[in-house]
């Protein structure tokens, strides 16, 4: 009375439509999402007519310590050979937060800054993206849209990978900022002169 169908159950057609539902909505990461905090940050003009009391960051060398001076000069000939280098000042501190900048790697468009960032205090703590910016030497300011953060336990860490449309010839600046914590400043490049 009622005949098999040879062709592909139904089900399997269900099963396999779910499937690839999941892996369009997680991109194919199976990660759990906002463990670190990855972002792509888009330039903001600062102009220093509307910011009181700005100034532009001192990214020359001419500024720096001599022991600085030629970590900064070999991190300049790999970045313009297209290789990743260590930045001028890999570590900064808050009283809450130890941001360690491992890389600095040229990248399409731009450069990626690579770290960790870990909870040195005894409590949970917030990381949201906008506690960090990024500003060069000619004073554009980069950030990041978006909400995303992270919480970390006391003593844990998370990536920190910032992609920033960044011109040739320019140094840059990181900048922390996670109130009620003084910000801190990172040189991560610094230029010979002028921008």
């Amino acid at each position: 009375m009622f005949e098999r169908s040879r062709g592909i159950p139904i089900w399997f057609w269900g099963a396999l439509l779910a499937v690839l539902l999941i892996l369009l909505s997680t991109r194919g990461r199976f990660a759990p999402a906002n463990d670190d905090l990855s972002q792509i940050f888009a330039a903001q003009p600062t102009p220093a007519s509307l910011v009181p009391g700005f100034t532009l960051p001192s990214l020359t060398l001419g500024n720096l310590p001599s022991e600085l001076e030629q970590r900064a000069r070999e991190l300049l000939v790999r970045l313009g050979a297209g290789a990743a280098g260590r930045p001028v000042e890999p570590r900064a501190e808050t009283a809450r937060l130890r941001i360690h900048i491992q890389e600095l790697q040229p990248v399409s468009g731009g450069l990626q800054v690579l770290g960790t960032v870990t909870n040195q205090s005894s409590n949970d703590l917030l990381v949201p993206i906008s506690a960090f910016e990024l500003r060069d030497s000619s004073g554009v300011s980069y950030s990041a849209g978006g909400g995303a953060s992270v919480t970390l336990r006391p003593g844990a860490s998370t990536p920190l990978e910032l992609s920033v449309p960044l011109p040739e010839d320019r140094g840059l600046l990181l900048i922390t900022n996670l109130p009620p914590d003084p910000p801190v400043e990172q040189r991560l490049i610094v230029v010979p002169g002028g921008l």
